[in-house]
């Protein structure tokens, strides 16, 4: 799955003061409660088109194009090369190129690492992330703020996430997701629609839509 990154020893978070989440700013603490209660409304769905670098360690950037649509925990991820879909009880990953389809229970964690703005801010408590605002102020044209932030869990894979956020909208426009394993994720989201209606056919899996691919399930049950 997707890995997040290691930051830099320059980073705000590089300082000994911000250690618990008590330590967090009252404005970062603030927008990110302003966003989430956005992104958490009960039965819409949001769709997110977003264009994704990929850095990796020793070898060459690489520019990654998709779309997520998500309703609370069905997920449906579409990108060049490979898909995930989730209805919130099974998972289907597909791996367009090798034309294989991996089918898995779903678990509270099988989404965990994705590329997905809107699941990142819906898993935003004040008492488990540690936050701070770094910018604030226009780019682009626009009024945004640049937070960075941090589990309190040190067991978690990915040591921060960077996000931009529009704050005309209090939409995502940026996120950067840093793992410890030196790998970064640079995902700009282009374009983000809330809609009331959610359509069930965004989030199973047709496999009249994948002639010829291999379909392996490693479903417990």
């Amino acid at each position: 799955m997707w890995a997040f990154v290691l930051f830099c020893g320059s980073s705000l978070f590089a300082q000994n003061t911000y250690t618990s989440a008590k330590d967090s700013d009252a404005k970062s603490v603030a927008a990110l409660n302003k966003i989430k209660a956005k992104y958490s409304t009960a039965g819409q769905q949001i769709t997110s088109v977003f264009t994704m670098k990929i850095d990796l360690p020793n070898q060459a950037a690489r520019l990654e194009k998709g779309t997520m649509i998500q309703s609370g925990n069905k997920f449906n991820l579409s990108m060049k090369d490979m898909a995930i879909i989730s209805d919130g009880k099974t998972v289907w990953f597909i791996n367009k190129k090798q034309k294989e389809v991996q089918i898995n229970d779903y678990s509270k964690d099988v989404s965990q690492g994705m590329v997905n703005p809107a699941e990142f801010i819906m898993q935003y408590s004040p008492k488990s992330f540690i936050s701070a605002v770094t910018f604030d102020g226009p780019k682009n044209g626009k009024k945004v703020m640049v937070m960075e932030i941090k589990s309190v869990d040190r067991k978690v894979d990915y040591s921060k996430v960077r996000v931009t956020v529009n704050k005309a909208t209090n939409e995502l426009m940026e996120m950067e997701l840093f793992n410890k394993d030196g790998s970064r994720y640079t995902l700009n989201v282009s374009k983000t629609t809330f809609s009331k209606t959610t359509s069930s056919s965004s989030f199973g899996f047709d496999k009249s839509k994948y002639p010829g691919f291999n379909v392996e399930d490693l479903r417990v049950n």
